[in-house]
C-alpha cells in the first residue's frame, strides 16, 4: 500500500515540475531574444555611425581641395590662352599643389580651350562627344559644386581612384570648366573591413540606383545591385536621402540600416543577418533544461551576470564620451541634477572650463591635434579631481567638472590644472590653453541657476585674455 501511495505522490510532483521548467525556459528565451535583438540593434546602429563618419572624413581634404583650385580667380586671367607659357603655368601651379597633398592626379579644363592640363603639361583637348568624356560633360550644366567619380576600371586590391570633379564659374555662375583631383582610396574598403570583421556585419557603398560601388568582393561592382544582395523588390524604397539621418527596417531576419552620405552622393549600407539567433536560444535552452534539475540556481545566476553585462556595454557606450572616453552632457546633466537635489548634505563646487583656440587649431595644425589637445587635457584634469569628482565633456571644446569641496580648494585645484596645463610643452606649441569658470552651490540655486553663473565666469574668463580661472561673482 505505501509503494503505491508514492508513485501517484512522484508523478504529481513531475507534473509540477516540469511546466514549471518549461515556463521558466519560455520566460527565459523571450527575455534573453528581446534583449539580444535590442544590443545587436544598438551596436549595428553605433557601427553605421561609426563606417559614416570615417568614410566623410577620409573625402573631406580632397572635396575642399578642389573646391579652392575652381575658384583661384589668378588661374582664370589666363587659362584660356592656349600657349606653351600657359601650360608651363599651369604645370607649376598644378605641381606645386600635387606636392603638397601628394594626390595621383591634380587637372584643369577651361571650357574655352578644353586643354587638359596636368603637372606634366598638357595630353590632348577634352572630345565633348567622346562618351568617356561624360566627367566633364555631365559638369557643364550641373547645378551642384562639385561631384565625386569612382574609377573602378583601375581597380586593384580594392584600392580605388576617387576623382573630385569641381566647376570653375564666373562670378555670375557662367561654366568656365573644371578642375579637381585624382585620390587613390587606399583604405576605403580596409575601413569597411574593419567593422565588418569586429562587429560581423555586412557594409557596403551604393550609389542612388543600388549600384554596388564598394564591396569586398570584387564581382559584386557595378554588376549587382543592393536589392540584389539582399534579395528585395526595388520598389521597396530603403535608399531615400531622409535629410541625412540613417533609415533603418527590418526585412524578415535582416537588419538594415541605410544612410545617404552628401559628400559623395553615396549611401552607405550596413546589413546585421539575425536569423542565428533562434537555434542559438533553442541550444541555450536545451542545456538549461538538461541541467535545470542539477543546477537551477547556478544557471539563473549565470544567465543574470550575462543579462547585465549587455546592459552595462549599451549603457557604456551611450554615456561615453568617444574621443576623450570620460563620462558625455547627458551624465553630467544627471549628476548635477542629483547634487542639487542633496545640497544639504555636502558641499559641491562647478566649474565649466573651454579649451581655447580650439578652431585655430584645427585650422592650423589639423584635426588630429585639435583631438589630442582634448584628449590631452581631459587626461590632466583626472590627476587633479578626486575620484568621485565628475569630469564630463559638454560639449565640442567645453568641459564640465563637478568638485566635491568647498570654492576655495577647487580655486586652489583648477589653478594647479592650469599652471599643469600651460607648462605642456606639447600643448604649449599648439597655444593650446584652458579658461575656467567656477562657483560654488548655493542654497537657492537651481540646475539652470548655478550652470549659468559657472557659464557666465567662463566667459568673462576667456574674455579677459583666456588660460586663467574666474570666480563667480557673488549675486
Amino acid at each position: 500500500m505505501k509503494k503505491k501511495k508514492i508513485i501517484p505522490i512522484a508523478l504529481v510532483n513531475l507534473m509540477i515540475i516540469i511546466p514549471i521548467m518549461l515556463l521558466i525556459a519560455f520566460l527565459n528565451n523571450n527575455i534573453i531574444s528581446e534583449l539580444t535583438t535590442k544590443d545587436i540593434q544598438s551596436v549595428t546602429r553605433l557601427t553605421e555611425n561609426n563606417i559614416y563618419a570615417d568614410i566623410t572624413r577620409e573625402f573631406i581634404e580632397p572635396v575642399n581641395t578642389s573646391l579652392v583650385m575652381a575658384q583661384n580667380t589668378f588661374a582664370y586671367n589666363w587659362m584660356n590662352e592656349d600657349t606653351e607659357e600657359t601650360e608651363q603655368k599651369m604645370a607649376q601651379y598644378l605641381s606645386s599643389i600635387q606636392n603638397t597633398f601628394g594626390y595621383d592626379s591634380v587637372f584643369w579644363v577651361p571650357h574655352e580651350t578644353l586643354s587638359y592640363y596636368h603637372p606634366a603639361g598638357t595630353d590632348a583637348k577634352v572630345d565633348l562627344n567622346d562618351d568617356y568624356a561624360y566627367w566633364y560633360t555631365s559638369r557643364i550644366d550641373a547645378k551642384d559644386d562639385y561631384a565625386v567619380i569612382i574609377n573602378t576600371e583601375l581597380l586593384d586590391d580594392f584600392a580605388l581612384t576617387a576623382y573630385i570633379d569641381a566647376n570653375i564659374t564666373d562670378s555670375q555662375g557662367n561654366f568656365l570648366g573644371v578642375a579637381g583631383i585624382g585620390k587613390r582610396v587606399e583604405h576605403l574598403q580596409d575601413i569597411l573591413n574593419r567593422y565588418i570583421n569586429n562587429h560581423d556585419v555586412r557594409a557596403y557603398l551604393v550609389d542612388e540606383n543600388g549600384t554596388i560601388l564598394i564591396h569586398d568582393n570584387h564581382e559584386f561592382i557595378k554588376n549587382k545591385t543592393f536589392y540584389d544582395l539582399e534579395n528585395i523588390s526595388n520598389e521597396i524604397s530603403l535608399l531615400a536621402k531622409n535629410d541625412g539621418l540613417p533609415f533603418e527596417t527590418q526585412v524578415d531576419d535582416e537588419l538594415i540600416i541605410t544612410q545617404y552620405i552628401p559628400m559623395l552622393d553615396w549611401y552607405l549600407v550596413v546589413t546585421k543577418d539575425t536569423s542565428n539567433l533562434t537555434p542559438a536560444l533553442n541550444k541555450y535552452n536545451i542545456k538549461i533544461f538538461i541541467a535545470f534539475s542539477l543546477a537551477v540556481v547556478a544557471i539563473m545566476f549565470a544567465t543574470s551576470i550575462t543579462i547585465s553585462k549587455y546592459k552595462k556595454q549599451i549603457i557604456s557606450m551611450s554615456n561615453t564620451d568617444q574621443l576623450t572616453d570620460i563620462p558625455n552632457r547627458r551624465i553630467f546633466e544627471n549628476a548635477l541634477n542629483e547634487i542639487i537635489k542633496s545640497r544639504d548634505k555636502a558641499t559641491f563646487s562647478l566649474a565649466l572650463f573651454d579649451l581655447d583656440n580650439l578652431k585655430i587649431i584645427n585650422d592650423e595644425y589639423g584635426h588630429d591635434k585639435g583631438d589630442f589637445a582634448l584628449r590631452e587635457v581631459s587626461k590632466k584634469i583626472l590627476e587633479f579631481v578626486k575620484e568621485d569628482d565628475i569630469v564630463a565633456r559638454v560639449g565640442g571644446d567645453e568641459f564640465g567638472i563637478i568638485i566635491s569641496d568647498t570654492l576655495e580648494n577647487s580655486r586652489k585645484i583648477l589653478e594647479a590644472f592650469i599652471d599643469d596645463v600651460n607648462g605642456d610643452e606639447s600643448l604649449s606649441v599648439i597655444n593650446a590653453t584652458v579658461s575656467i569658470g567656477l562657483t560654488d552651490l548655493r542654497k537657492t540655486d537651481s540646475t539652470s541657476s548655478i550652470y549659468k553663473r559657472a557659464d557666465e565666469a567662463l566667459y568673462l574668463s576667456k574674455s579677459l585674455g583666456k588660460k586663467h580661472l574666474q570666480v563667480a561673482k557673488d549675486t
